[in-house]
């Protein structure tokens, strides 16, 4: 059973903003390049380099390296644009964050170099 948590953040690292949109970008436009080279596999013009279709075993090859390329470029400035636009609303006020946490899961240490098992 998970247990709904409430955090207040006064600042996001950038580190943990590009982490997060890397992982949400990545694991989004990789597969669906893919499903676009899958397509090019049967014929359909779903994969373009320079304006012209690349089909057949050539775009299943090449939509991989196309979606990472893609994820690349929008992690890059996507992730600029958030850390850039947290960094402005961290100006003005903490951010509220509602998550889930297992019940099984340990609870995680608040502060730097606090020991949860001190007395």
């Amino acid at each position: 059973m998970a247990t709904e948590r409430i955090i207040v953040v006064r600042r996001f690292r950038t580190g943990s903003v590009f982490r997060i949109a890397t992982a949400g970008i990545f694991f989004s436009l990789v597969p669906f390049f893919i499903l676009m080279g899958v397509l090019a596999l049967f014929g359909l013009s779903t994969i373009k380099w320079n304006d012209v279709p690349v089909l057949g075993v050539r775009g299943f090859l090449a939509s991989p390296l196309m979606g990472l390329f893609a994820a690349s470029l929008f992690t890059a400035f996507g992730g600029g644009g958030m850390a850039f636009g947290l960094w402005l609303y961290s100006k003005l006020k903490p951010l509220t964050l509602r998550y889930l946490e297992d019940d099984a899961s340990p609870p995680l240490a608040t502060a730097v170099g606090h020991d949860p098992n001190a007395t």
